[in-house]
């Protein structure tokens, strides 16, 4: 069996390559720039642009199953490249913000729910990885906290699910090398939720020092975050703030929609 890794930079991609490498499964390894990826030795390098058509039969030639990210486009062809190779199973990371009935009312939900579809409709046998947000994105408060003893969050009363990316990687690979996975979808959340405070004072506890959290205004946040992810932390700081509030007193708040707030690598 030959697996071919799309989106070989990325992290969750570089586990999925670990994990199929120490199990001794030969791994051929995509990006849009082969050249600059840095790949372990034993695992072939492959030219892939879902933009570009002519560079999927290529890759596809000899695989077997294929783990890849969420296109934003060429979904479509990469679907067909896929059935003409004779591909006998697709994993696609997807996300938790398409679970639910009310997973197209998201972008984030929305955008995914467009990659899930072709594969789904393919008639090639297909198992959905469904993460909610990435644990690693909190080192983006790494500098702040090492250097000033802050950090700057928008809606810190919201509530998230960070989830290890080695974890969702090995969700990836029981998929791609065990039984019974086709035709599942496996929503990977924890077993409670945190607010982006409470993590930030376990960093505190952690770290063995006292952390400072400042909320940041949505108008500064949107100079370096997408408008989805702020969208679902302001809902889901809306839910937070409704259970805290006092018995008997009703809230307008909004449900909070199965979202990610993950960024593709």
């Amino acid at each position: 069996m030959t697996v071919l890794v799309t989106g070989a930079r990325g992290t969750i991609a570089r586990n999925v390559i670990a994990l199929l490498l120490d199990a001794g499964i030969p791994v051929r390894a995509a990006s849009r720039d082969p050249q600059a990826t840095d790949l372990p030795a034993g695992v072939e390098a492959a030219h892939v642009d879902f933009t570009k058509p002519e560079t999927l039969t290529p890759a596809l030639e000899g695989v077997d199953k294929v783990f890849l990210y969420a296109a934003h486009e060429g979904m479509d062809a990469f679907v067909a490249a896929a059935q003409d190779s004779g591909v006998k199973h697709l994993v696609l990371l997807s996300s938790a913000a398409t679970a639910g009935p009310d997973g197209g009312d998201n972008a984030i939900g929305r955008a995914h729910l467009a990659a899930e579809r072709p594969i789904e409709s393919s008639g090639i046998p297909w198992t959905f990885i469904r993460p909610a947000m990435f644990a690693t994105n909190t080192l983006w408060w790494a500098d702040s906290i090492r250097n000033e003893g802050v950090v700057r969050v928008p809606y810190p009363e919201a509530q998230v699910n960070p989830i290890h990316e080695g974890d969702i990687a090995e969700v990836a690979f029981a998929a791609l090398t065990e039984d019974g996975h086709e035709g599942r979808a496996h929503l990977i959340d924890g077993p409670g939720h945190l607010t982006q405070r409470r993590q930030i004072e376990l960093i505190g506890e952690a770290v063995g020092r006292e952390i400072t959290v400042e909320a940041l205004p949505r108008e500064v946040a949107e100079q370096h975050l997408p408008a989805p992810l702020l969208d679902m932390l302001a809902s889901r700081s809306s839910r937070s703030k409704a259970r805290q509030a006092p018995p008997g007193r009703s809230s307008s708040a909004p449900a909070c929609p199965a979202t990610d707030c993950r960024s593709d690598p």
